[in-house]
């Protein structure tokens, strides 16, 4: 991460929220197994806001990932400074998104539990009890993104004696995942430089994406945010 300005805070001092929320998990102990990069004919917000919510998911992956949660176990909390997340719950379907049986830091709901990071303004995490991946995002023009995409196991699976074939099926997952969401993200850009496009609602299930807004136009309007005092 980087920045030009010499006074702003560091980055771990901007994030330790995150590590209070996901310390059981131990992520600095994954491994990562895949690294690559794309480019994808969609603007760069577009990707980031289609990471901040998984409400499209029964919709763009019906065919890979949608049924694996449903909406009503979907939390989106008030965002933060600087970053925003939403959890979701997964089911004994997709036994890596799970913690292994050998794993004891992780308790109750917590075990099936997903959590989704968006760290402003590009990069965005999905992390669960058995496995990463993430996107960094980099304009590339109006109407391309470059992608860092990357992932791994937790130890665990890693480790075990089916490191492989999990590691090829969650492969497989990814990369299909990936072909869904670049379809969905290149077809709402088209859509967005039609003339008829208007705005809509959003719903309860997109709030990090209303936090995104507002983090933008702090950035670039006259715009100041508002945080609850134990958010901050």
């Amino acid at each position: 991460m980087v920045s030009l300005n010499p006074d702003a805070p560091d980055v771990a001092s901007q994030l330790s929220q995150v590590q209070g929320l996901i310390s059981d998990f131990e992520m600095e102990n994954y491994i990562q197994t895949f690294h690559e990069t794309h480019i994808w004919d969609t603007n760069w917000k577009i990707l980031a806001e289609n990471f901040m919510e998984s409400y499209h998911l029964p919709v763009c992956h019906a065919g890979t990932i949608g049924g694996l949660s449903k909406l009503s176990e979907m939390v989106c909390v008030p965002g933060s400074p600087a970053f925003n997340y939403h959890t979701i719950l997964k089911d004994d379907r997709l036994p890596i998104a799970l913690a292994h049986r050998d794993n004891t830091r992780i308790t109750g709901e917590r075990r099936r539990m997903t959590f989704l990071l968006a760290i402003y303004p590009s990069l965005m995490i999905t992390l669960t009890p058995g496995y990463f991946w993430y996107l960094s995002l980099l304009p590339h023009g109006v109407g391309q993104v470059h992608i860092t995409f990357g992932g791994g196991m937790a130890p665990e699976f890693a480790k075990s004696s089916d490191a492989q074939t999990y590691f090829t099926q969650l492969k497989s997952l990814l990369d299909e995942v990936n072909v869904e969401d670049r379809g969905c993200t290149e077809k709402v850009f088209r859509g967005l430089n039609a003339q008829a496009a208007k705005p809509g609602h959003l719903s309860h299930l997109e709030r990090p994406n209303y936090d995104f807004a507002q983090y933008l136009a702090e950035r670039v309007g006259n715009f100041e945010r508002e945080f609850d005092a134990d958010r901050v």
